[in-house]
């Protein structure tokens, strides 16, 4: 087996998000209702210092933000490093308290619910201060990326990366499954393929699994764009249609995905797994896992198939997952805003290892898929020809089409909401008790949580 140096960006922290159940304690409910309109860019306040929370074991990630930050901006940064297990009940409390760190890196606090967050004024709001600045345009960014972060219209929390769900597969695997993405028009058809699939690919010595993990019910769901809660009219499932058709795929699929003992969900991955068809489906996270499995997949002289798989709605939905807010009390405003500014920045959004996933800047796409190395093989590894591109202008075009592709952005639900949904269909899952039984049992839990 081939061993490849080039390897996808796996940064696991959503998936990872299925091995933590503790609840944390969320800001008291504001009795007010939101401001129509916000501070201004005049009204940030301007000091030499700034404040940000590292949760240990990020480190390395978080320094490396801050030595690019400082080397921008002279500003004095304040590290504040706190426990992993104490992280998200340190961040809430505090900002219950009035106080905490002024940059808020929501994909850490899986735990809080970012709406209710911000109707409850935990977050400063940005609206008018992005749109006063001349050095920022919402048209440099993937679009309705921004509109989805908003709450009631406003600006609350601001966007740094996403996860689109492409799929990238050997183009002869999918002939000898008889799968045909043209077939495939919601979420639960494509589920409903892997089902139908998995018992015929089983038959073949050498596979492994349809796709290159276990427990994807998450990353699935995600990619479904079904609606949980609607906070506006208060609503809980307001697509219960698209949500059992959802619910009743993947439970024909259960069998086959679910591993109670594996909490986590990305598997060690090499292209050889897709070339000599041990897997169907691998799920890039990376831009660069992207342009690197094509390049290996080439190198093996495997044709390869690269697919956005479409929501339940039929549409394409990329979810949002780096996410960025500024403290409501935060002394130290217009720094804060300058680290915001920083993490859409070129620097920032060009840099494989300072954002989450894929980034929303229409040019770190472009210039990662267009100017992407190829690659050369010796003694069995890959490694970089700096000498050559990976793509002909043709190739990258049409790679950047797809990768660029959908119809919607969603905000991924927080992990409290999920556990509720896990919890309530899991028995379904299983034959232990009715769809009907498990629904009602889901709608008791999510409406006493939007009441909360």
């Amino acid at each position: 087996m081939k061993k490849s140096r080039i390897i996808a960006l796996f940064l696991i922290m959503v998936l990872l998000l299925l091995l933590f159940t503790g609840c944390a304690k969320t800001p008291d409910r504001a009795e007010e209702s939101e401001p129509v309109e916000g501070p201004g860019l005049d009204d940030l306040v301007e000091t030499d210092s700034l404040v940000i929370y590292i949760m240990k074991g990020n480190e390395t990630l978080e320094q490396r933000r801050i030595n690019q930050f400082t080397v921008l901006y002279d500003v004095d940064v304040e590290v504040v490093r706190v426990a992993a297990d104490e992280y998200q009940e340190r961040v809430m409390n505090d900002l219950a308290g009035g106080s905490g760190p002024d940059i808020l890196f929501l994909n850490d606090l899986y735990s809080l619910d970012f709406t209710k967050a911000a109707l409850n004024g935990n977050f400063l709001d940005l609206t008018d201060i992005l749109a006063e600045d001349p050095e920022f345009s919402k048209d440099d960014y993937l679009d309705g990326v921004f509109e989805a972060c908003q709450v009631n219209g406003r600006q609350y929390i601001v966007p740094f990366s996403c996860m689109m769900p492409l799929e990238i597969s050997s183009e002869e695997s999918l002939q000898k499954l008889s799968f045909d993405w043209s077939e495939i028009e919601t979420t639960s058809d494509y589920i409903n393929a892997l089902a139908r699939m998995t018992p015929v690919a089983t038959k073949d010595l050498g596979f492994s699994s349809m796709l290159f993990s276990k427990n994807n019910f998450y990353a699935l769901f995600s990619s479904s764009g079904i609606q949980l809660l609607d906070y506006k009219n208060g609503d809980v499932l307001p697509d219960e249609e698209g949500l059992r058709e959802f619910m009743e795929a993947y439970k024909a699929f259960f069998p086959y995905d679910y591993d109670e003992a594996d909490g986590s969900s990305f598997a060690n991955y090499d292209s050889y797994m897709l070339s000599s068809g041990t897997i169907a489906f691998f799920e890039p996270i990376s831009i660069e896992g992207i342009t690197s499995t094509i390049n290996c997949m080439k190198l093996d002289s495997c044709d390869y198939v690269l697919q956005a798989c479409p929501g339940q709605s039929g549409e394409v939905i990329k979810s949002i997952f780096g996410q960025i807010a500024i403290n409501a009390n935060s002394k130290n405003t217009l720094n804060a805003y300058k680290f915001v500014k920083y993490m859409l920045s070129k620097e920032a959004q060009s840099d494989p290892y300072m954002i989450y996933y894929m980034p929303i800047s229409k040019d770190a796409i472009h210039n990662s898929i267009h100017g992407a190395n190829a690659l050369y093989e010796a003694n069995g590894y890959y490694f970089n020809d700096y000498d050559n591109l990976a793509f002909s202008e043709e190739e990258a075009n049409m790679i950047e089409a797809e990768i660029t592709k959908g119809d919607q952005f969603v905000r991924m639900m927080p992990l409290n909401v999920f556990n509720m949904v896990q919890e309530s269909m899991l028995p379904f899952f299983q034959d232990e008790a009715s769809y009907e039984t498990c629904l009602a049992d889901l709608k008791n839990k999510l409406t006493l949580y939007l009441s909360e």
